[in-house]
């Protein structure tokens, strides 16, 4: 056995990739209130990497045979069953969303004792960006575990699960988009209907388009996002029995749904500027839906974009406060620029390359390294 942390003994080791997800064209109507509906958006890297080793621990794991480590979150602690409901809750309720992830996984397998399950997980893209990193998350975790168990479930199915465990297991809100981003990866329309079903529908692009929206889109972070109180008042107009709010609601919703069929067109033709256009109406969409979805800091970033020629912008995910916006500037030369602008706004903004990346990709290293796909 090779030397694991903490004079633990490596037994096996596997590795999983996910990308996030950006310009998400139709948001809000891939959820149980808002659907049916379409979103058009592009999975993008690099993205969340969770790797996860069964190791052997000399004196036992206490009944927490689960290590869960974040950097980012600044976590490093055990978890395990509960004594009462096992598995279907486990402890020490941390960081439920991981927990739930692991234990959904983990309440099929046979762990042998002495060995304990450790899950590494690492983020390209900072906290609270509005770019789905929750359910890429999950879906690496989830591909990350599968093959530790000789698991080899398909990319849909995964994403699926994904989503069970965030909406059904830990109790989060959520639409779909995210969860089948990360899993299938590149440019796709998603018809959602009944929610939370969903038809994928790859959009293919030409080498020439990829690279195009490589060196043209420019994405800035501005920071944590937290708009619950936006995201209660959207549901609530959607909810509410008729008048004139839940109305707007619906008709914002209904436009925000056919702007994606429009951008999924644009893409496939190669048309990258009309593509831009319908990412700003779908971002000035989300404004019609509730005014705040469009925060300052998208705004003041969305002013930088126009006076330096950008072709079109988007708010990403679902809006308000912090988050983040991706624009697509005039050439690749004006991305330079565009980019250097966006990141002397505010020392808080953070500027990310992001590039169109493939979906969930799984590797096993045993006794030095056997892979598949």
């Amino acid at each position: 056995m090779a030397p694991g942390p903490l004079g633990t003994s490596l037994v096996r080791r596997s590795v999983a990739t996910a990308p996030v997800r950006m310009a998400d064209v139709g948001g809000w109507t891939d959820t149980w209130f808002g659907s049916p509906g379409q979103v058009c958006n592009l999975a993008v890297g690099p993205g969340v990497v969770v790797e996860a080793s069964l190791v052997s621990v000399p004196g036992g794991t206490e009944g927490l045979p689960l290590r869960i480590i974040s950097p980012a979150l600044q976590e490093d602690y055990r978890s395990g069953p509960s004594a009462d409901r096992g598995w279907r809750w486990p402890v020490a309720n941390r960081q439920p969303l991981l927990e739930h992830a692991a234990a959904s996984v983990l309440e099929t397998v046979e762990l042998p004792a002495g060995l304990s399950v450790e899950v590494v997980i690492s983020s390209a893209v900072p906290a609270g960006a509005s770019l789905g990193t929750s359910g890429a998350v999950v879906v690496a975790l989830l591909g990350a575990l599968d093959g530790l168990f000789d698991r080899a479930r398909p990319a849909a199915e995964v994403a699926v699960a994904a989503h069970a465990v965030e909406t059904s297991r830990a109790g989060r809100e959520s639409g779909v988009q995210d969860q089948w981003s990360a899993a299938m990866g590149g440019a796709a329309l998603l018809a959602i209907g009944p929610y939370p079903d969903v038809r994928h529908q790859p959009v293919e692009l030409s080498s020439e388009v990829e690279a195009e929206l490589g060196e043209r889109l420019v994405t800035v972070v501005f920071g944590p996002h937290d708009s619950s109180a936006v995201h209660a008042s959207v549901i609530d107009a959607m909810v509410g029995c008729g008048g004139p709010v839940h109305d707007q609601a619906r008709s914002a919703l209904g436009h925000l749904s056919a702007l994606a069929a429009d951008a999924a067109a644009a893409l496939r033709a190669g048309d990258i500027d009309t593509w831009a256009k319908v990412l700003t109406a779908c971002t000035e969409g989300q404004r019609s839906l509730h005014r705040s979805l469009v925060g300052q800091a998208h705004a003041a970033a969305i002013e930088v974009a126009r006076q330096h020629g950008a072709s079109g912008w988007k708010v990403n995910g679902a809006g308000g406060d912090g988050g983040s916006l991706t624009v697509v500037a005039a050439d690749p030369v004006a991305a330079a620029g565009l980019a250097a602008a966006l990141s002397a706004v505010d020392p808080s903004w953070q500027v990310v390359d992001l590039t169109l990346a493939p979906g969930l990709k799984r590797s096993l290293a045993e006794d030095g390294g056997f892979l598949f796909g």
